[in-house]
């Protein structure tokens, strides 16, 4: 009798944690789907002052180092500035603030002037744009004042770069890992004969 009443209140007690683990796994699942999830993508681009739309050319599927290829063809010469396009999303289901992006080299931050940096579209206000559930905003950053600002210590190395953001919360976050762009250290323009 004592040894069923034994096995009955096992079999109770491990419903119990069954159901505890389901009640708190859905509870993790629900605060991360309700927050907000903000993603950020570097490629890089080249743009005109009177196109608002650049010609983003790194579209390659290893982004582990720069891929010149799709800047060698003469359609490219047109265009005069070379930039890093960031793209930063917001896949949450709640708004969040981001301020303007910036390269991620090892672990520091590196930004462009803000009167250098280009919006896509939008306006910042105070610093920050407000990224509703499932917009996406993209930035223009002016590729070479970054990459020169981070040689100043080290000219001779070349320099890796991710693309980092600073959300309202004070919380940064970097793209993956994969992510990245590689310039090589003797590397000043993306062009061999970008357009005067």
């Amino acid at each position: 009798m004592a040894g069923e009443a034994s096995a009955e209140t096992l079999i109770v007690a491990a419903l119990s944690l069954v159901m505890s683990a389901v009640t708190l796994s859905w509870q993790v699942a629900s605060h991360l789907l309700a927050g907000a999830r903000v993603r950020c993508e570097l490629s890089l681009a080249i743009h005109d002052d009177s196109d608002p739309v650049p010609s983003i050319v790194a579209t390659v599927a290893d982004r582990k180092k720069t891929n010149l290829e799709g800047l060698q063809t003469e359609d490219s010469q047109i265009y005069v500035h070379d930039a890093f396009s960031i793209v930063v999303r917001n896949r949450g289901r709640s708004p969040v603030s981001v301020s303007s992006p910036y390269l991620s080299v090892g672990r520091g931050y590196w930004g462009a002037s803000p009167l250098r940096v280009r919006y896509l579209g939008f306006q910042m206000i105070a610093g920050t744009c407000r990224l509703e559930p499932g917009e996406a905003k993209t930035w223009l950053v002016p590729m070479w004042d970054v990459i020169d600002s981070i040689r100043e210590n080290h000219p001779e190395r070349p320099v890796t770069c991710r693309a980092a953001v600073l959300l309202g919360t004070g919380r940064w976050v970097k793209a993956r890992r994969a992510n990245t762009w590689t310039v090589p250290a003797e590397m000043t323009q993306l062009r061999p004969n970008p357009p005067a």
